[in-house]
């Protein structure tokens, strides 16, 4: 069992094995119940190499820092695109960040659908937000039975 930093840490993996370039661990988002927001499943990923950081950034949202998910955007807009390619969008989307305040795409300028949407976004506020939450941003727990025990001993 690995200790993480505090009882509401969505970052550190409860379970690793290995040591040194062998280190593993398990991703607790994935691991959760389907009813609960993962897969249901043990995804293990190399510590060593950034596999288990790169994943909880860019497919689940949690930042290394804060042990918590990124703010959203504050705002959206869609801006109209001067002579796109072939298979280019004519407009995109942008989202606004809280921290530098500058607008951010927030989809490829690619005519194609991906598989994590949020993508941009949360390759952006790796860089930037640097563990800074958006006030009023702290309700991103599901308010079920296991968070209510958690509370407990808070």
């Amino acid at each position: 069992y690995n200790e993480p930093r505090d009882a509401l840490d969505l970052y550190t993996p409860r379970f690793v094995k290995g040591c040194g370039a062998t280190k593993v661990g398990v991703c607790p988002i994935c691991i959760e119940s389907p009813s609960r927001g993962g897969k249901g499943e043990a995804v293990w990923l190399s510590m060593k190499f950034s596999a288990y950081n790169y994943h909880l950034q860019y497919a689940h949202g949690i930042s290394s820092v804060s042990a918590r998910p990124f703010s959203p955007p504050v705002a959206f807009r869609t801006t109209e695109r001067q002579n796109p390619a072939k298979n280019e969008r004519t407009s995109i989307q942008e989202g606004k960040c809280h921290k530098c305040r500058k607008w951010i795409l927030v989809e490829s300028i690619k005519n194609i659908d991906i598989k994590v949407k949020e993508l941009y976004w949360w390759k952006h506020a790796a860089v930037c937000h640097q563990g800074k939450q958006m006030e009023g941003d702290d309700d991103f727990f599901l308010d079920d039975e296991i968070y209510r025990r958690i509370q407990q001993f808070l």
